[in-house]
Formats: C-alpha cells, sequence, structure tokens
C-alpha cells in the first residue's frame, strides 16, 4: 500500500508540474496554434488588411508589430499555414496594384455586405 501511495503522490506531481508548465507556455505566448484561420488572401493581401486596419483605428491600443505577432501566426493560406512576423513583414515590398485592387475589392464586398444587414 505504501508503494502504491509513493506511486500516486509522484504522479500528482508529475501532473501538478505539467498544468503549471502550461500556463507557462500560455501566458508567454510560446504555444504552438494548432488550428488556423484559412483565408483566400496571399501575404501582401494579408498585410495590406492589417495595415489598414491599424490606419483606421481598428485597434487603438495595437500598432503594426503588435497586432501582426498576435495574428499572423494563426493565419493560413493555400501555400503557407502560419506566418512569423520577422518573414511577414517582407510582404510590405510585395504590394502591387493587384494586391491593392483585390483588397479593395473584398472590402467593397464587405461594405455591400454591411449594408444588406438589417
Amino acid at each position: 500500500m505504501e508503494k502504491w501511495e509513493h506511486t500516486i503522490s509522484v504522479l500528482e506531481s508529475i501532473k501538478s508540474g505539467i498544468s503549471s508548465l502550461n500556463s507557462a507556455i500560455v501566458e508567454t505566448g510560446r504555444i504552438e496554434p494548432t488550428e488556423f484561420v484559412h483565408v483566400p488572401f496571399r501575404g501582401a493581401e494579408i498585410y495590406l488588411l492589417h495595415k489598414a486596419f491599424i490606419d483606421s483605428g481598428g485597434a487603438a491600443n495595437e500598432n503594426y508589430k503588435s497586432l501582426l505577432e498576435k495574428t499572423v501566426c494563426r493565419i493560413s493560406n493555400k501555400t503557407q499555414r502560419g506566418f512569423s512576423v520577422q518573414s511577414f513583414c517582407k510582404y510590405s515590398d510585395k504590394v502591387d496594384p493587384e494586391a491593392k485592387d483585390n483588397v479593395k475589392r473584398f472590402l467593397q464586398r464587405m461594405i455591400r455586405n454591411i449594408d444588406s444587414y438589417d
């Protein structure tokens, strides 16, 4: 009986350690995302949407980098699952007129949808 009590005590200690480790990982944001938001946009278009969101005051307490840190790791498109902030900044150089037009058309569709809601 004493051996079982010791084994149970060790297992409870391990469980407690794992729980505190999981809490620390979630608090520091070092957890890998398991679910992604799949979007039909290319990297430059995602960059433009983030930039427009910040510039229009959509997230008053955020800047470009802080918003990117919170969102791009959970975004997926047809060529990539999750982005890093460092690699995502390269898309600012890849913004072209086609990307701008695609984002504008998307935002115009959003506006039309909002207008149609009761």
